[in-house]
């Protein structure tokens, strides 16, 4: 049965909520984004984007390690420039004016001194004048931090690298760029872009000889040096206490479960755009969401009223941390998406800095994914509203179908439950109702013994016996006609709670 939700009809009215991850929630001393390495997931080859040169994995003792390709100086007219794209810069809303202090965490095996990176912002695209380069030592052994104010260290570099008179008179290489003045650094505006070029040997580009080595821990913006300077890394416990070798016993015990085995959540379903249909499939039991040809297609999710109405448990966000959804897309070149959120702590509509990535498998079979909130400043509070990005965009018609929703506390509790068969619990039965006792029958009134007849006096006349108490067993028969009536009662209220939850977006 294909039944079309009639909310979609109202896709252009806007009902607000809001949401974030990194920069605007950092304290007064803390970091404004943080891009951190220590989890596998974190460092998913859909983290990272056009990778020019090198490969990145993911090593288990938490970090990532950059190795450029035997045959890079062969490679691009001998140049040899090394670069990849963190994906999640492009969503962690870092106001770059207010936090230029850039620190990293790395271990660099090699001869190079230089750690090389371009950005890119809503002010200034990425290009030959938005490059920085940060001090770093040879030969390390271990890890250690290294900070940059990037404003200076990009006017210094720009005028090595591209401005005229520099290097870019004498080598091939990236385009010229203009000279900058020391008040004319390009890091402005909101990061929108990171690239990260690694290490520098020297040239215009980089030059990498084939081979080399780069393990990045994290990576951190901060208002001030001294910020900087005094930040410990990540504070992992916020994660939920997961780490790569916890071994531990896990709870896997979802919770704010909503299975979509039934046709009874249209209305969970919210706010569409680029969205041709939605509705509860049958022979697979689960709903269907079919997007259009869009740049930006997406539906939300309303946990917000469902709590209200005892649907589900409000969702406690600084317990619950993490969000999976069990879904399959028939666009087999889906690779990333992104899930906004809104709360009672951020209400408001939603923003670019209030989102999380989640990365696809390459399969059109059913699959879980996990939304890893555990490094998100703003997800706090209770959940009122996510918004379900299936596709940064869409050049045809897909579909996404979807089992179920559900939360956990860390992402190895996220992990077993997936592992373990997304077994959810049965439901508890609610108990009989106990019948309440039989009422005792009134013992029947008897004569009164006649009285005395006086001399002469005319005798008084019978007493009629007065009529019986009838019996009321109002035990078993009052009982259930209450629980019938109670059950009633709250599933009418439910039906018409969510019939005026619809209606209210019409």
């Amino acid at each position: 049965m294909r039944r079309s939700c009639s909310f979609l009809i109202i896709a252009a009215l806007a009902v607000t909520f809001v949401s974030m991850p990194f920069a605007s929630f950092a304290d007064s001393s803390g970091p404004g984004a943080v891009f951190d390495f220590y989890f596998e997931d974190n460092a998913s080859p859909a983290a990272f984007e056009t990778l020019t040169g090198c490969s990145v994995e993911w090593n288990s003792d938490g970090f990532i390690r950059i190795t450029s390709d035997e045959d890079i100086m062969e490679k691009d007219n001998g140049i040899g420039d090394v670069s990849f794209y963190l994906r999640e810069a492009s969503f962690a809303g870092l106001d770059c004016d207010e936090y230029p202090y850039f620190a990293i965490n790395l271990r660099n095996p090699s001869s190079a001194t230089q750690f090389e990176a371009h950005f890119g912002t809503d002010e200034n695209t990425l290009s030959p004048s938005t490059v920085f380069h940060t001090d770093i030592e040879s030969g390390m052994d271990g890890f250690k931090t290294f900070i940059t104010y990037i404003p200076a260290s990009n006017v210094t570099w720009v005028n090595v690298l591209n401005a005229p008179g520099g290097l870019s008179e004498q080598e091939t290489g990236s385009a010229t760029a203009e000279e900058l003045g020391e008040d004319d650094y390009t890091f402005t505006g909101t990061l929108s872009r990171f690239r990260i070029d690694g290490l520098y040997f020297g040239g215009r580009s980089g030059l990498d000889p084939g081979g080399t080595t780069l393990d990045i821990a994290w990576i951190a913006f901060f208002k001030t040096e001294e910020d900087a300077a005094n930040y410990q890394g990540p504070d992992r416990s916020s994660y939920g206490g997961d780490s790569p070798d916890d071994p531990s016993v896990i709870d896997s015990t979802p919770f704010g479960s909503l299975i979509f085995d039934t046709d009874d959540y249209d209305d969970f379903w919210i706010l569409p755009n680029g969205v041709d249909d939605v509705f509860f499939d049958e022979e697979e039991s689960c709903y269907e969401i079919v997007f259009t040809e869009s740049n930006d297609p997406f539906i939300a999710m309303d946990f917000g009223t469902y709590a209200e109405a005892d649907v589900i448990e409000a969702i406690d966000l600084d317990e619950y941390k993490i969000m999976q959804i069990k879904l399959k897309t028939d666009f087999a070149g889906a690779s990333f998406g992104n899930v906004y959120f809104t709360t009672d702590d951020a209400p408001g509509s939603y923003t670019e800095d209030q989102n999380v990535t989640f990365q696809y498998e390459a399969t059109t079979d059913w699959q879980i994914i996990n939304v890893d909130c555990s490094r998100h400043r703003a997800w706090t509070g209770e959940l009122a509203a996510t918004r379900f990005d299936a596709f940064p965009k869409l050049s045809a018609e897909a579909s996404v179908k979807i089992a179920y929703v559900a939360f956990f506390k860390t992402l190895s509790s996220a992990k077993a439950f997936a592992a373990g068969g997304s077994k959810f619990p049965e439901p508890t039965p609610s108990p009989e109702p106990t019948a309440a006792p039989e009422i005792t029958a009134t013992p029947e009134a008897t004569d009164p013994p006649e009285a005395t007849v006086a001399p002469e006096a005319t005798a008084a006349p019978e007493k009629t016996a007065g009529p019986s108490p009838s019996k009321k067993g109002c035990g078993s028969v009052f009982g259930t006609f209450s629980l019938t009536v109670v059950l009633a009662a709250a599933a009418l209220f439910l039906k018409k709670r969510r019939s005026d939850l619809l209606t209210s977006f019409l």
